[in-house]
């Protein structure tokens, strides 16, 4: 399929300009069709377990295809925030050691679970501050010393929405022994993602953005030579190698956790999730990943661009190697400080929601998020919308 056709899968684009992927991404008409058999079987009392626990399977090699690593690298996670619980209580902490991560641009959830941390094992955090809306890799190589455990961030932040430079970062840890654990929910699914290239040990993912799916299921990458060794904080039946025996088995005395990710399966799976995410990446590999990257960060520079010639305050000013598929507007130290929405940020906002152009507000910034559905047709309409609506104030 080509990314000309791909708008007929979706029919939310019919009805108005959607850009607030970062929030939450369309479905298309196939993902919608794949659930349906099962939840046929459910509602006439046909139980399609064992089919869909095979299922399970071909999704975690498709998920572990789709970043370019093993499948047993692959665990199954009800999203991301989960994945990055799931390392942070794996570690075995000593007091002392210390957490790396720049607040003021990660979501709550990969700040949370690090104060938990602190709290419980008397570990520290180190906070990097951004500069000009992103997180310097220099100053996070600077925080890393060798009682450092883990630096945890985004691949791409929720706002402003720039890429990281991982490269020094993951030298650095790979220098230290530190597990580098990256948010990667605003990123996969939109950009090419390889995470040998990238040098993460951990990836937490959730389907609902980028990836197309559904709400409550997700993956956690997790490097086998690291996962091997940590230890998970919480067993169920999918954590454990029980050989051939079946699910209702009696639990031996002595149990041996699965090799590499899987060991961090909890609990039985969202089948729905796993069934939305199978047929959704394979619509995003049918099209090639890396022409997807091209196609929405051509259109973010565009859409940015124009939104530069209104006078716009677009975060990070010209589109450059740190532009995503995200575009902010607005000041970027409210990130820092805190300040409420902008009244001229607030009435654009109102403006093109008036307009049947959906976005979003976070942290004080009007936040335009695209995907392979987008259009440079749509991007102009936006610009000229901004036009008419700076006009009114």
């Amino acid at each position: 399929m080509l990314l000309e056709d791909i708008r007929t899968e979706f029919p939310a684009t019919a009805d108005a300009i959607y850009m607030d992927v970062a929030n939450q991404g369309l479905i298309s008409r196939t993902t919608l069709a794949s659930i349906g058999s099962h939840l046929n079987n459910r509602l006439h009392g046909r139980n399609d377990e064992e089919s869909m626990l095979e299922h399970v399977e071909h999704t975690r090699a498709r998920f572990a295809r789709f970043i370019n690593s093993a499948e047993d690298e692959i665990a199954i996670t009800k999203n991301a925030s989960e994945g990055i619980n799931i390392i942070a209580n794996a570690v075995d902490w000593r007091p002392g050691d210390n957490v790396i991560l720049c607040p003021q641009l990660e979501h709550a959830n990969n700040i949370l679970p690090w104060l938990q941390i602190k709290d419980r094992h008397r570990v520290e955090l180190r906070f990097v501050e951004p500069i000009n809306g992103t997180i310097p890799p220099d100053a996070i190589v600077k925080a890393i010393d060798s009682r450092t455990r883990v630096v945890a961030l985004a691949t791409v932040t929720m706002v402003p929405g720039f890429r990281i430079v991982l490269e020094p970062i993951s030298e650095a840890c790979k220098h230290y022994g530190v597990f580098l654990l990256a948010d990667a929910t605003q990123s996969v699914g939109i950009l090419h993602t390889d995470v040998t290239q990238l040098g993460v040990d951990g990836l937490a993912v959730s389907t609902v953005k980028g990836l197309m799916g559904l709400y409550g299921s997700g993956f956690l990458y997790c490097r086998k030579e690291w996962a091997d060794r940590l230890n998970p904080a919480y067993l169920a039946r999918f954590s454990v190698d029980f050989g051939n025996a079946p699910e209702s088995a009696p639990v031996p005395s002595f149990v041996k956790l699965r090799p590499g990710a899987p060991r961090f399966d909890i609990g039985h799976y969202n089948f729905p999730g796993m069934l939305a995410a199978y047929a959704s990446m394979g619509q995003l590999l049918d099209i090639g990943t890396a022409v997807i990257e091209q196609s929405v960060t051509a259109l973010a520079n565009r859409l940015a661009s124009g939104f530069l010639e209104l006078g716009l305050p677009v975060c990070g000013g010209a589109p450059g190697s740190h532009t995503s598929s995200i575009v902010a507007l607005g000041d970027p130290s409210a990130l820092v400080e805190g300040r409420p929405v902008d009244r001229r940020i607030h009435s654009l906002h109102e403006h093109f929601t008036n307009n049947q152009v959906i976005t979003s507000i976070r942290r004080g910034m009007l936040r335009f998020s695209l995907h392979l559905y987008n259009t440079a047709d749509e991007v102009d309409r936006v610009v000229d919308l901004a036009k008419s609506g700076l006009k009114q104030q």
